[in-house]
């Protein structure tokens, strides 16, 4: 399938719910809000084949936490939404993509975003004993590292 294609598929099956298209070859990104993500990312997959998802990415944009999953089929479709960074909350994945388990809960350690009906998001990067609250690649964290057990000294 051809980028020109999946985008013109998006669009009448989605409108105005849809937007910000940029393509390069064999690569789509493209906006949708948080309340249509789900929806698209299913559409993605079960109508048009991109069932693998790749990674999931998540940038601290300021005032809002964009997410970003990367589904592959030949090309790369990467789906971009934001939320608000006071309220980071967004639909799971799990049950469309099963796989997205690990990368939700990648991108819930990191930046603290809650994915709606995923039931383990549970620590997988950070220690257990990690402070709750604190999301290491959020831009207001301020991480202090240990001193090193030995050395430094000459």
């Amino acid at each position: 399938m051809r980028e020109e294609d999946v985008v013109l598929k998006l669009k009448e099956a989605f409108g105005d719910k849809v937007s910000d298209f940029k393509t390069a070859p064999r690569r789509i990104f493209f906006y949708t809000p948080p309340e249509h993500y789900k929806e698209v990312v299913k559409f993605l997959v079960e109508k048009l084949g991109f069932v693998h998802l790749q990674a999931m990415t998540s940038i601290d944009l300021g005032k809002d936490l964009e997410v970003m999953p990367h589904l592959g089929r030949g090309l790369t479709v990467s789906v971009r939404t934001r939320v608000p960074k006071d309220k980071p909350v967004v639909d799971s994945i799990v049950d469309v993509i099963p796989s997205a388990s690990f990368h939700e809960r990648e991108v819930h350690d990191m930046l603290g975003v809650e994915f709606k009906g995923n039931l383990n998001l549970k620590r997988i990067l950070l220690p257990e004993d990690w402070p709750e609250g604190v999301h290491p690649l959020r831009r207001e964290s301020q991480i202090t590292f240990p001193k090193p057990i030995r050395g430094g000294e000459k």
